[in-house]
């Protein structure tokens, strides 16, 4: 919802001066970002074949969500068609070969895989390969998947570990997968090297460990 439009969803939920039923279209161009307000900064980014629920359309901006992660926002409407078209990438049906998939991928904030990709955006692709839904930010990733792993727990391929505001996924036992503006692209590197870096800056860099059960 915003100040003058809610979904008619929301109905007797929360108070609109107009609500409006969300009409299904998709993205037709290989990806298109997903942004605050008409022209302002990019908060996800929508891929090729991917739905959005149009509320309402003003000035060549289509404001709604995201169907997938039910983020709001805006898109152009040039890049939505009643129908999708089958143009979109297909990733390795493993969350880890996914997350390989976007090595060298430059960081780009509010990026899920098109002109480049973040942190939360590399889980949340890696987790739809393998049939998991995932939220689009990290701290909601980090409240709904998986299982929380203690602090001695031997990591293994798959498990997410969390930092404040961050997000990588092990390769292996040792090796971590993410995006990261650190280097300005998705890179596998010692978890280790990653921990020391954050502890200069935060008390506790690691601030959970999740184990993805297949």
């Amino acid at each position: 919802m915003r100040g003058d439009l809610a979904d008619v969803a929301l109905a007797g939920k929360h108070f609109s001066p107009h609500y409006a039923k969300a009409v299904e279209r998709f993205c037709t161009v290989l990806h298109t970002p997903v942004v605050d307000k008409p022209g302002g900064r990019q908060i996800s980014e929508l891929m090729a074949g991917e739905a959005f629920m149009l509320l309402d359309t003003s000035g060549g901006w289509a404001w709604g969500y995201c169907k997938h992660d039910h983020y709001v926002g805006y898109v152009l409407a040039e890049a939505l068609a009643e129908r999708a078209q089958p143009i979109g990438e297909t990733l390795p049906a493993n969350s880890v070969d996914a997350a390989r998939h976007f090595v060298e991928k430059p960081y780009v904030w509010g990026g899920r895989g098109g002109a480049g990709i973040d942190c939360s955006g590399l889980i949340q692709r890696s987790m739809a390969a393998i049939g998991i839904s995932a939220p689009r930010d990290s701290d909601m990733q980090m409240a709904s998947l998986g299982e929380a792993l203690t602090e001695d727990a031997i990591l293994q391929s798959g498990d997410l570990i969390f930092f404040p505001g961050h997000v990588g996924m092990m390769v292996d036992g040792e090796n971590l997968i993410h995006a990261t503006k650190h280097f300005g692209k998705t890179v596998i590197e010692q978890l280790t090297d990653v921990v020391g870096r954050i502890d200069e800056d935060h008390v506790t860099p690691v601030v959970a460990r999740r184990r993805i059960r297949s």
